[in-house]
């Protein structure tokens, strides 16, 4: 075997693996099979306050409650002031959440970001679509669905890093 028939078969070996990311495939988009709420909260130190933000595929003008929780579990106190923010006509919502009077927000909190169909100011328009009670909302195959004696809401619970 000659040297320039052992470098082809070399360069051959070579380009049969991947290459790198050039050769992964796109992955094909998918609509969710459920509905969902993701979010992401950011603390920057400042005790009176933490950003919270995130996508949803609740219908337009859905509210949703947050609540900043000390830790997950009895005794557990709500450290924030009541919070509503509305998802808007791209489904993405933000909202800066303040401390309630003589709390002070740190590291390693609980964030829940709730929908809850029942509550006062929802939109006629969403509780048509996932039902008075919550009852288009996935229960009980959807994870973020959770069942109380009203209904069903959805929940995403996230830390506060």
């Amino acid at each position: 075997m000659n040297f320039g028939t052992c470098l082809t078969c070399a360069l051959a070996i070579f380009l049969s693996f991947p290459q790198g990311t050039n050769s992964a495939r796109p992955l094909p988009l998918r609509k969710a099979p459920t509905i969902y709420i993701v979010a992401k909260s950011e603390f920057d130190g400042d005790p009176s306050k933490i950003f919270l933000r995130g996508v949803t595929n609740l219908p337009p003008k859905s509210l949703l409650e947050i609540k900043i929780y000390d830790f997950i579990g009895q005794g557990s106190r709500v450290l924030n002031v009541d919070t509503t923010v509305q998802v808007s006509t791209d489904g993405f919502f933000e909202s800066s959440v303040a401390a309630s009077p003589g709390q002070k927000f740190r590291h390693n909190l609980v964030c829940d970001v709730i929908f809850i169909p029942q509550i006062p100011n929802q939109d006629a328009s969403v509780v048509g679509l996932v039902g008075k009670r919550g009852e288009s909302l996935g229960f009980p195959k959807n994870p973020q669905v959770e069942q109380n004696s009203g209904g069903y809401y959805l929940i995403e619970r996230i830390h506060v890093p």
